[in-house]
């Protein structure tokens, strides 16, 4: 450890770049090495140790009310190291959580997606007079509305849902129940 009466506190409070540079040159690589005792990264290490360098630099004019720069900086090393390791932390929560919730949504878009594309093509291929009245029945026509529009019979209007809806449940299953309430 490098001895405490080195360090020029007066001439650094003054503002003496000299000061400054011999206790940078005698602090830094020490420093460093201290950092690298919680972090494990070795840029890290030395950013952390510049960012103190500039923090003293800046608030040179306290100084005078430290009792042990020595110690003070090891102590803001160490400050600094386990800030930046909490911060780290929840970055990479953070960064969990949303690509969790990311990936949870593009899940249940293309779920939302496929089924859409499979309703979609099983109401194409019902039989054309079936499609017919079946898309009309869930556009929310009434059987009476449909036959009129159609030009048939109310009772072919029932018998062309009756067929699609048996067809529709047999190829979507339960999706069928989700998708159409048509009475």
């Amino acid at each position: 450890m490098i001895e405490e009466a080195s360090i020029n506190v007066n001439g650094l409070m003054k503002g003496d770049e000299n000061a400054f540079q011999a206790l940078f040159i005698d602090y830094y690589s020490v420093l460093v090495s201290f950092a690298m005792k919680y972090l494990e990264d070795q840029e890290t290490a030395e950013d952390i140790v510049q960012d103190v360098f500039v923090k003293i630099w800046e608030t040179r004019e306290k100084l005078g009310g430290i009792d042990n720069l020595s110690a003070y900086l090891y102590q803001m090393v160490r400050f600094r190291s386990f800030n930046y390791l909490r911060a780290e932390k929840v970055r990479q929560d953070a960064t969990k959580f949303f690509t969790e919730e990311l990936e949870e949504t593009e899940v249940n878009e293309y779920i939302k997606n496929e089924t859409f594309r499979i309703v979609m093509q099983t109401l194409e291929d019902l039989p054309p007079g079936s499609r017919n009245v079946f898309s009309r029945a869930i556009q929310g026509y009434s059987a009476k509305e449909i036959a009129d529009e159609l030009g048939i019979a109310v009772e072919t209007v029932k018998k062309q849902k009756q067929v699609a809806r048996r067809i529709l449940k047999e190829k979507l299953g339960n999706l069928f129940s989700l998708f159409f309430l048509v009475g």
